[in-house]
């Protein structure tokens, strides 16, 4: 019993890490397409 919670804890440590290096691109990406788009607005105005 104690190796199944061990296995899933590790499991899930696995997928949590996964998951930050995918969301941190995607942050990335979502923060330079925002400010592009508040820069050419302010140059337009």
């Amino acid at each position: 019993m104690k190796t199944l919670i061990h296995n899933t804890r590790g499991m899930s440590q696995i997928l949590w890490l996964n998951t930050d290096r995918l969301l941190v691109p995607l942050l990335i990406v979502a923060a330079l397409v925002l400010g592009s788009m508040i820069f050419s607005h302010a140059m337009h105005v």
